[in-house]
């Protein structure tokens, strides 16, 4: 093979090369133009804090971290003693309610008795005036028997009117003592209700992370003691920080391809919501641009990924995986 040949040989490669070259760039570039990429994303999800409503000192801790759980799941028990006896005084408050309602039931029944009696009383002396009216018009009986039978009537009167104040007083306190049935029955209600917190339970099906509590610790009301995370399909999805020069074309509901740094594999998602703001502008510090020395840098803003269902069965997904994500911008 001369030189000459050799020459254009060394050509038509140099020439082959650049063309594929070439096309190479142009399917990237439109590749770009239509799909965009960041390996700026992470698997999140819900973290559940499990705290105490009660005070008081743990008797048991029954779950290790990293522990799967099942919602209603006891995973703490604290001492029920002081509960226990806050039941039994507020059953003990609520029998003495209870008696002091039927006494005043009771105390109604001997007033309704009394009117009755008092009002027998007043229609003998009415007679009685009557018949004393007649005998002393006929001036058959001397006046002081007439007056003695006026004021007989006069007093069987009052005694009617009398035995109904009392009748009216122990309604009062019949309604006195029926609020204080309920408050009593209220008040055990609550300590009822606190000794149910003694067990503390999952609030949700998921693993068992952060865990603080051990046995013999006394706890407050409110303390953190561990944390559930559920890791079900419905319960993570991926936030991807894209920059805000490839966002012109995204939109909610397209589709996402996602890869794992865990294992590689691929799943797929839509596009749910892009988020309010950047990350520079919910940092707890952020940037102070209104200054002389003001150097851009291009910002980045999270898009919420929600997963297809079925993407991750076996549940391999954890909080703050990496992931690599790519949207088609042509879906809609």
């Amino acid at each position: 093979m001369d030189a000459k040949t050799k020459k254009w040989i060394s050509l038509a490669i140099i020439l082959a090369l650049a063309a594929v070259g070439t096309v190479w760039a142009l399917v990237r570039w439109r590749h770009g133009q239509v799909f965009v990429a960041t390996d700026n994303a992470y698997v999140k999800g819900h973290v559940v804090a499990v705290s105490s409503h009660i005070p008081g000192p743990l008797l048991q801790v029954a779950v290790q971290e990293n522990q799967a759980v099942r919602m209603g799941q006891a995973l703490a028990i604290l001492d029920p003693r002081d509960y226990d006896a806050a039941i039994a005084r507020a059953e003990a408050s609520l029998a003495e309610a209870r008696s002091a309602l039927a006494l005043n039931g009771a105390q109604i029944a001997q007033a309704r008795a009394q009117v009755q009696a008092a009002e027998s009383q007043r229609t003998l002396a009415g007679l009685e005036k009557r018949r004393m009216d007649a005998l002393l018009a006929r001036q058959s009986i001397p006046r002081q028997k007439h007056d003695q039978a006026t004021t007989a009537e006069e007093v069987a009167t009052a005694q009617v009117a009398a035995a109904r104040k009392q009748v009216a007083a122990a309604q009062g306190l019949l309604g006195v003592s029926r609020s204080k049935v309920q408050v009593a029955q209220a008040a055990l209600d609550q300590a009822r209700l606190q000794r149910s917190y003694c067990a503390i339970t999952a609030p949700c099906d998921g693993t068992v992370s952060r865990k603080l509590a051990e046995p013999g610790m006394v706890v407050a009301a409110g303390q953190p003691l561990l944390a559930v995370v559920p890791l079900g399909q419905e319960a993570l999805w991926v936030e991807a920080n894209f920059k805000e020069t490839q966002l012109r074309r995204v939109r909610p509901g397209q589709r996402v391809r996602m890869t794992t740094d865990l294992d590689g594999r691929t799943f797929m998602g839509t596009v749910e919501s892009l988020s309010a703001g950047t990350g520079a502008a919910f940092s707890l510090l952020p940037a102070e641009n209104a200054t002389g020395n003001w150097v851009k840098v291009v910002q980045r803003l999270p898009v919420k990924i929600a997963l297809d269902p079925g993407a991750d069965p076996e549940h391999r997904l954890r909080l703050g995986l990496s992931v690599a994500a790519e949207i088609d911008t042509r879906s809609r």
